[in-house]
């Protein structure tokens, strides 16, 4: 019998951050597996759900005023469960699952379900979580914490390199409030304009 898809990325990842949960719901397909866990060295994070001590649970991770409000563009009604390493969210809806672009604010289809996520996961881990980054900043100044994620200093839409020493640790909610800036006020700018922009 073929092992699924998520049965495959479950076993690359970290023990359950939060307490088992009932299966029904389509993220509940998962997370009644799993509810939540790192994978790739810690460059994926899907988020728990329920009360969790120690990390930011799926509801919370929700709340408009977190960091959502920062994006207009996503729609109220599409979940984020999970981050990549520079805090990209990822969405379920039913219009499938999508990732977010924190500094553009544009949206891109992955996958039409769980198990399409994870197999999209397992193909491309470097693009889709960032790990070979993750592991090199990891062998150079220890693990990540809980809640945090590495994020350029200099955006990678204005040039910033994909490499470590263009990347700082930055709590994750407070990374996409700062980009979500930076995302409004590139809207409509044609290619070659000039902005100004800092991280304070």
């Amino acid at each position: 019998m073929r092992t699924s898809d998520i049965e495959r990325l479950l076993e690359a990842a970290s023990p359950p951050l939060g307490e088992p949960v009932a299966p029904g719901a389509p993220l509940a397909d998962l997370l009644s597996r799993r509810n939540g866990f790192y994978a790739f060295l810690s460059a994926l994070h899907v988020f728990p759900a329920g009360k969790c001590v120690g990390e930011v649970s799926l509801e919370e991770w929700n709340a408009p005023k977190l960091w959502r409000s920062g994006y207009p563009g996503v729609p109220a009604d599409w979940t984020a469960f999970a981050e990549d390493v520079f805090g990209g969210p990822f969405f379920i809806s039913a219009a499938g699952i999508h990732s977010l672009d924190p500094e553009t604010g544009e949206l891109e289809f992955v996958a039409q379900d769980l198990e399409g996520w994870c197999a999209a996961v397992l193909e491309d881990p470097e693009v889709l979580t960032g790990y070979p980054l993750a592991e090199e900043w990891q062998e150079r100044n220890g693990r990540l914490p809980s809640g945090m994620r590495l994020v350029p200093a200099t955006p990678f839409v204005l040039g910033g390199e994909f490499s470590v020493e263009n990347l700082v640790l930055m709590e994750s909610a407070k990374a996409l409030r700062l980009r979500a800036e930076l995302a409004s006020k590139i809207a409509g700018l044609e290619d070659g304009q000039q902005i100004v922009f800092r991280y304070e």
